[in-house]
């Protein structure tokens, strides 16, 4: 063995010696068993040994466990190039017959969690691993049914993560029908939530044998026999999420239909449309409207009534989110939100000062979404008083001016709506006038500017509205001469000539160009070409428009600087290199 080998071999015994009695050292040793040098005899040895000394229930849990995936992981994939051999995995699955609980229950009880690492397993896939997991808990659940009856069972229940698959698994297990009344009473009747979980599991069972009337039976004796909302409720979430448990559950009414729809699981409803607004409709009555989006996709299939998508929005715009900081319910929340005002859009029944609404209250969801909130940009851009209204929301009146606001009664409203109306003002690029083509009528943004600038300098705001208008304008697309901007925008600039539009004009072009990306030595090539384009603009349209073409000239002006700067870095890089 040369003096690699002998280093290696040292530290495998080092790693074993270290491990010694410690359940979180072994764990880590025998994921890395295959990796041992010179061989693994020397661990498995050590551990066979040191399996006596471990009394501690809880540490020998930890082996089992340990060893069951190991086992597990290693037989699941036998053609692999890492997995072990079968005569190292036998002697592992001896060390973890030997670490095996004496108590029958916690023998068991892992056959019934979510997850079942089965130490043997079939290797014909997850179907067949499937089948072998459900027989080996029917064989257990069974067992112990016949040695120690139902308080056994309930025991069990009490241990295990998943006390549902017990209820299965009794019942596939050929308990007579007796046998399965009894427990399931005991069951449904418990105080333990595990206990009825197995009652949870039992009735989702026997309905997929005895159907609707085997159900209604149950709920009969429920009720007459006096078990109790809990137990009533327990069988009611037990049934399919179907329009028939649904009537049954309005049948009995009152706290019992509300706590029912309090915890409704929604993916598995019935897709019928009738189903489908009548959940909707409930979820709302109980507070769960978000809960009701994800509802919504079947109305790309059924019809679902357009008032009651509204206010399905309306009400889960109130309602707060369940986990903050989850990103994947927020990117769901405006997947669904998008997708309902998208079916919106399809419709000739909807009213268009409720969809304003709507894109108001959820501005900031549908700000990256693929539905924008076009209906409010249109409002916006039609009606200069409600652009009044959001710069007042947002910015005081000047003091020249001598307009007095009055004080808020509610200030954090007041904060709201003005971070509210900034953020609507800043996506704002839909110019008046536009047309469907995307053509401007040059006499409809003319005018719209001139009452906008009226109704602003009433209300003390004169200077801030040009410069909002100018940030708007900004958005235009080209001319029908091939420049930029569209001529009613150079019109509208050069007819108020303001400084605080032009201004506006500049800030906002330069704002709308976003993120650029350049190799480290590419210096300010890109602002170059931009400031070649802008002198282009601003020498064909000079003559006509002298006010917009000096303030694309501005806008070369400041691009060229940027180029200088963008130089300055670059060839600094280079001399420190």
């Amino acid at each position: 063995m040369g003096l690699v080998g002998r280093g290696a071999t040292e530290i495998t015994k080092r790693l074993v010696a270290d491990a010694g009695l410690k359940p979180d050292r072994w764990s880590e040793l025998l994921d890395r068993l295959g990796d041992l040098a010179p061989d693994m005899n020397g661990c498995l040895a050590a551990l066979e040994a040191a399996e006596p000394r471990i009394t501690n229930p809880a540490d020998r849990a930890i082996f089992c466990n340990k060893l069951r995936r190991v086992l597990h992981h290693h037989r699941q994939f036998p053609e692999a190039e890492w997995s072990l051999p079968e005569v190292v995995l036998d002697r592992l699955e001896a060390l973890y017959d030997r670490f095996a609980p004496t108590d029958q229950l916690e023998r068991i009880s892992w056959l019934f969690d979510q997850s079942v690492p089965l130490p043997k397993l079939s290797t014909e896939g997850w179907e067949a691993e499937k089948r072998e997991v459900d027989a080996a808990r029917r064989q257990a659940a069974k067992a112990l049914y016949a040695e120690e009856g139902v308080a056994a069972v309930l025991a069990l229940a009490r241990l295990v993560a998943a006390p549902g698959y017990i209820g299965k698994a009794l019942y596939d297990g050929g308990l007579s029908a007796s046998e399965i009344d009894a427990l399931l009473e005991a069951a449904v009747r418990s105080d333990d939530a595990h206990e009825r979980d197995v009652a949870h599991g039992l009735i989702i069972s026997a309905f997929h044998d005895r159907k609707e009337p085997w159900a209604a039976a149950l709920i009969a004796e429920a009720r007459a026999e006096n078990w109790g909302d809990t137990a009533l409720l327990t069988i009611l979430r037990a049934l399919p999420v179907q329009r028939w448990t649904w009537d049954r559950v309005a049948g009995i009414g009152g706290e019992i239909e509300t706590s029912y729809w309090r915890r409704a699981p929604v993916f598995w409803m019935s897709e019928d449309s009738e189903d489908v607004a009548f959940a909707i409709r409930m979820l709302i009555a109980v507070g769960r409207a978000r809960h009701a989006l994800p509802l919504a996709r079947h109305a790309k299939k059924v019809h679902v009534p357009s008032d009651l998508l509204v206010k399905m929005l309306q009400e889960a715009a109130r309602e707060p989110f369940e986990n903050d900081g989850d990103s994947n319910e927020a990117s769901m929340f405006q997947y669904y939100v998008a997708e309902i005002l998208q079916l919106l859009d399809a419709r000739n029944d909807v009213d268009l000062d409720a969809l304003v609404a709507l894109e108001w209250n959820y501005l900031q969801v549908l700000e990256h979404s693929r539905r924008p909130a076009k209906v409010l940009l249109k409002a916006l851009s039609e009606q200069p008083a409600l652009f009044n209204k959001m710069l007042s929301a947002v910015f005081k009146a000047s003091e020249e001016s001598g307009v007095v606001d009055p004080e808020s009664e509610d200030p954090e409203h007041a904060r709201m709506v003005a971070d509210q109306a900034y953020r609507l003002l800043e996506v704002w690029d839909r110019l008046p006038g536009t047309r469907d083509d995307g053509t401007i009528d040059g006499g409809a943004l003319e005018a719209w500017i001139k009452e906008a600038r009226s109704l602003a300098k009433a209300a003390g705001r004169e200077d801030i509205a040009d410069s909002r208008i100018g940030n708007m304008l900004s958005a235009s697309p080209l001319g029908a001469d091939g420049n930029w901007p569209a001529e009613p925008v150079r019109e509208v600039i050069d007819l108020f000539r303001s400084k605080q539009m032009i201004e506006g004009f500049k800030v906002g072009k330069s704002n709308r160009r976003g993120v650029t990306t350049r190799m480290p030595g590419d210096g300010g090539e890109l602002e170059r070409k931009e400031a070649a384009k802008y002198r282009k603009w601003s020498n064909a349209i000079a003559f006509d428009h002298p006010h917009t073409a000096k303030a694309l000239n501005k806008l070369a002006d400041s691009y060229e600087h940027q180029a200088r700067r963008h130089d300055e870095d670059s060839a600094r890089l280079d001399w420190e290199a």
